[in-house]
């Protein structure tokens, strides 16, 4: 069902060279849940968004990075192998071919004609439209902890629990590839993500102390989850090279 045009508002921010169009299905916020646990947490922190109570400094301040720009620490081609076995045998990471965000952008490939199956970022918005579980796209997040700040490309509510998508078109064959590479980003999504929404007072909206909040990396070919908690096991292990 397609999402009536009121039901989603917008918000440009430009941090520093670059524009990031936030945009915020309310209606489907409502429908799925907007005023006890996570879903209320998320309601607070979209609404900040909306209102531009985003400080500017975690965009801007040259002492934090951007999440985007963190990546697994230099390792042979064997131990990223290795690596990658071991977080999908132990199932700190799950991937599917039929996953939902995998049908569903594929579809979207199909109705603009596109046989590349590699859209840009463009195709987020069909998402808000079409897909009742998705809530906002271009969301702006940060952490003075971690010095961090960034942009998720889409929030969705699913299975009791938010999660911070991040679309990595490209090629099947380097699909194993970028996905491993960009858990570090992603998982540093979830990690602000989580803070965010621990920042509301929480037991005023019947919510657990700790948020449940976790990541998923997508394109046309496979998705893989794992769960926010993953940024700090790699940060105490000192996997990650950015920060």
């Amino acid at each position: 069902m397609t999402a009536d045009g009121d039901d989603i508002v917008r918000r440009e921010f430009r941090h520093g060279k670059v524009a990031y169009g936030f945009q915020w299905n309310r209606g489907n916020h409502k429908k799925l849940g907007n005023t006890d646990g996570d879903l209320a947490a998320l309601w607070a922190h979209l609404s900040a968004v909306r209102a531009g109570k985003v400080p500017a400094a975690p965009f801007t301040d040259p002492f934090y990075r951007r999440a985007s720009s963190l990546r697994l620490l230099k390792m042979s081609a064997a131990r990223r192998v290795a690596l990658r076995t071991k977080l999908m045998k132990s199932h700190a990471v799950v991937a599917s071919i039929e996953d939902d965000l995998v049908l569903r952008i594929r579809e979207y490939h199909r109705a603009r004609g596109d046989k590349s199956y590699t859209l840009n970022h463009t195709v987020l918005p069909d998402f808000l439209q079409d897909d009742p579980n998705s809530i906002a796209i271009e969301v702006p997040v940060f952490t003075e902890r971690y010095r961090l700040s960034g942009h998720v490309d889409l929030v969705r509510f699913v299975d009791g629990h938010v999660q911070v998508c991040d679309y990595k078109p490209g090629s099947l064959e380097s699909t194993k590839k970028r996905f491993l590479e960009s858990i570090p980003q992603v998982a540093a999504y979830g990690e602000m993500m989580t803070h965010h929404l621990a920042g509301t007072l929480r037991s005023a909206l019947n919510a657990p102390f700790l948020p449940i909040v976790r990541c998923a990396i997508f394109d046309t070919h496979s998705c893989w989850h794992f769960g926010a908690d993953m940024f700090v096991s790699l940060y105490e292990s000192e996997r990650i090279s950015g920060l």
